[in-house]
């Protein structure tokens, strides 16, 4: 995966809800295409194979 250019980066905050200041936006890219980096060489057996958790809310949460 091509890393992620200070315009994805600032579409992705935006779309996320998160300002990220200018002069944080090179340390952020760093950081955000390390960790997407590393997200890429894990790997899991067979994880397509399994079923999903349902997320499961206490009652005074849900609502």
């Amino acid at each position: 995966m091509a890393d992620l250019s200070q315009s994805e980066i600032l579409a992705l905050a935006k779309a996320a809800g998160v300002n990220i200041p200018e002069h944080l936006l090179t340390e952020v890219g760093y950081s955000l295409n390390g960790l997407l980096e590393t997200l890429e060489n894990i790997s899991v057996p067979d994880w397509e194979q399994m079923e999903p958790l349902p997320i499961v809310l206490p009652h005074d949460v849900a609502g």
